[in-house]
């Protein structure tokens, strides 16, 4: 089978559960910073990577990427296991996750004191995309080579070991679509990897970058909300009745202040939907680009991630409007208790008193 070399990204994703001000001297000398660095070697399967590169890019809307980068030659199959397995490459003694989890626990540390905003909870969950970047392009045109190598591909891109025993229903129903614009042109891309080869190629792996980046995002809100939607839920539940008026005062005052919160994370996440968008050269003018990125979107699933999203957030304000209609009605009917109990005492002190001086 041909030899294919290839440059290999791999994209460790992780949220700071932090909103993020870059302006500022400081600011912008500490993102440098932490921008890009040499690492040690890289090894798989007995085979070691020399100059591994590690770049990390963080987002305003709190969520970054670390890029770890490295050339390597093999055949597609030798690809495809390296893709099934990112998780078993170690950088030196260590895995590569155990190497990208302490990086991002050093770098939550030190942007900390540049977030605008900071959220209660942090999604912590972990998964490396692999980009394989050919640099050559294959013998054949890409169709050709897509067909030739049809089951090696499919589990590259969609992480599935045992490629080799799919049946043809399955990859039927995942077929792989390529995204190319010319002939040779070859870009694939499911949700657990994509291969790539193109003139456009940095613009491609950037565009990749952001989408993956926009999707943990995603997945960081609704993780947050559904934290968010039990707190507001169990405060409904929990709101005393009128003939307990002595807790209302205290349960108000915990609404407010939860209500308070939830208003706070709604603003810094309503701001990342709708303002963080592809800030890309040439997107917008370019047909191909902007058909890819809309493709790459569909693929990490971003516009129902989106609606999802929104939806908690309705859920949620409901659930503290409707504790707060249900405080004002017990309130209400506190204030006419005590209404007509000072009427009656009226009342009854009115008429002992006239009791009193017809004596």
């Amino acid at each position: 089978m041909v030899s294919l070399n290839s440059k290999v990204h791999l994209l460790f994703p992780f949220d700071l559960g932090l909103e993020l001000d870059f302006t500022g001297k400081d600011a912008k000398e500490f993102f440098k910073a932490i921008a890009q660095r040499k690492m040690g070697i890289l090894s798989f399967e007995g085979r070691n990577f020399q100059k591994a590169e590690f770049y990390t890019q963080v987002y305003r809307f709190g969520v970054g990427i670390i890029q770890i980068s490295f050339e390597t030659e093999g055949d597609i199959n030798y690809l495809a296991r390296l893709s099934c397995n990112v998780e078993k490459i170690r950088a030196g003694k260590i895995g590569i996750l155990s190497y990208c989890e302490s990086s991002v626990e050093s770098l939550v540390q030190r942007a900390s004191k540049y977030a605008t905003y900071r959220y209660e909870h942090r999604f912590g969950e972990k998964e490396i995309f692999p980009i394989f970047v050919l640099t050559e392009p294959p013998a054949e045109d890409a169709d050709a080579f897509i067909k030739k190598h049809q089951k090696a591909l499919f589990g590259l891109v969609v992480g599935e070991a045992d490629y080799d025993s799919l049946s043809s229903f399955v990859i039927e129903q995942q077929r792989l679509v390529n995204f190319g614009y010319y002939e040779n042109e070859l870009i694939l891309i499911k949700r657990f990897g994509a291969v790539v080869y193109s003139k456009e190629v940095n613009d491609i792996v950037e565009m990749i970058k952001l989408s993956f980046a926009q999707y943990w995002s995603m997945c960081s809100y609704n993780y947050i909300l559904d934290h968010e939607l039990e707190d507001s839920q169990k405060i409904l539940k929990d709101i005393p009745p009128y003939y307990k008026f002595w807790l209302i005062p205290s349960a108000y005052q915990r609404l407010s202040r939860e209500a308070l919160d939830f208003d706070g994370d709604k603003i810094s996440i309503v701001d990342s939907l709708y303002n963080v968008l592809a800030n890309i050269p040439k997107v917008e003018a370019d047909w191909h680009l902007n058909t890819l990125y809309h493709n790459v979107n569909k693929v990490f699933n971003i516009e129902e991630l989106h609606r999802t999203v929104e939806t908690k957030i309705q859920k949620i304000e409901e659930s503290y409007n409707s504790a707060r209609d249900f405080l004002s009605t017990n309130f209400f009917i506190l204030l006419d208790i005590i209404f007509f109990l000072s009427l009656a005492w009226s009342i009854i002190d009115t008429y002992l008193f006239y009791r009193i001086a017809t004596k």
